[in-house]
């Protein structure tokens, strides 16, 4: 079984990838050795192992790899027992990460490249599941006539579902507006951080009102229409230390008004009154008090993007 990608050999003909069963223990001593080899030589804090979470399993008919033949479970024990045996044996600060998200390797994998969430109505599923329990990172951010607006919609996405912002070319740096707005995620994200490894995803907050919605072209595979609101939403909690961080991002270049409708006790919040700061991209404003359950009209001026974090 071969796969065929972007890379050339030198004669121009397209390089052909051979795709290994994961039981053979030939496989899985290179794939230690090459992880151990980066680390303990070259000094890398993770490695990338493309592209386990992301490729189906393969049918194999060789008797002297030790599995069953044909399909079956044993192709995601292999790389478990594979994962497993690096696991034990890197630095205790390295990490392993792999393609996509698929479920089986949740347990074995540190970080997950979420490049892939490029649809149309999608929710956040896998990290309301498994948030806090592996780290999810990138998007797939590309051109277009609306690509500014893609770009918001998915690193306002990014933030409400708990990823880590980016996979973005570094050239995004000279486009002022679309900088700026990358800029303020990013530091809200870096400021939560502990949240989104520590702690749990919770119900986004309801807003109330007339949210007007946008659609951008995000190119994941020709032209890529996707709808999202023009607010979105998002809410981590830490239960443990009694505090909520809930974000707010209006990807639009128009102000949008609308109440929060909100319950404390919907995040295990029990206090009468509860303490609320609200952090910008500039760093934190004056604190404030609310009752355990309020109906506050909120603004959310164009581009921007903001979080109240909530302690009893």
């Amino acid at each position: 079984y071969t796969e065929m990608y972007g890379s050339k050999e030198s004669d121009g003909s397209r390089v052909k990838l051979a795709a290994m069963c994961p039981a053979t223990d030939v496989w899985q001593d290179k794939v230690r050795e090459i992880v151990l080899r980066l680390m303990n030589e070259c000094g890398v804090k993770g490695v990338y192992i493309d592209p386990v979470a992301a490729a189906q399993p393969r049918l194999c008919f060789d008797a002297s790899h030790g599995h069953p033949l044909g399909g079956g479970h044993w192709w995601t024990e292999a790389y478990w027992q594979m994962l497993q045996r690096i696991n034990r044996e890197i630095p205790a600060d390295c990490m392993l990460t792999t393609e996509c998200n698929a479920e089986p390797y949740t347990h074995r994998f540190d970080g997950y490249l979420t490049w892939h969430w490029q649809y149309d109505g999608q929710v956040p599923a896998f990290p309301a599941v498994y948030g806090g329990a592996i780290q999810m990172f990138g998007r797939a951010y590309r051109g277009g006539p609306t690509k500014d607006l893609a770009l918001r919609m998915k690193a306002g996405q990014q933030l409400t579902f708990g990823e880590q912002i980016g996979w973005i070319s570094p050239g995004v740096v000279k486009e002022k507006e679309n900088a700026e707005f990358l800029r303020a995620v990013v530091r809200l994200r870096h400021h939560f951080r502990r949240y989104f490894h520590a702690g749990e995803m919770a119900r986004p907050p309801k807003l109330v009102g007339e949210i007007p919605k946008v659609t951008a072209d995000w190119q994941w595979s020709g032209e890529w229409p996707v709808t999202t609101d023009a607010v979105m939403t998002g809410a981590w909690v830490l239960p443990d230390e009694k505090r909520l961080a809930l974000f707010f991002v209006n990807v639009s270049d128009e102000a949008v008004s609308a109440q929060l409708d909100f319950e404390a006790a919907r995040y295990g919040l029990e206090a009468e009154k509860l303490r609320v700061g609200k952090r910008t991209a500039e760093g934190d404003e004056e604190p404030f008090s609310v009752p355990s359950q309020f109906v506050r009209e909120l603004e959310f001026p164009p581009r921007t993007a903001w979080a109240w974090e909530l302690r009893e």
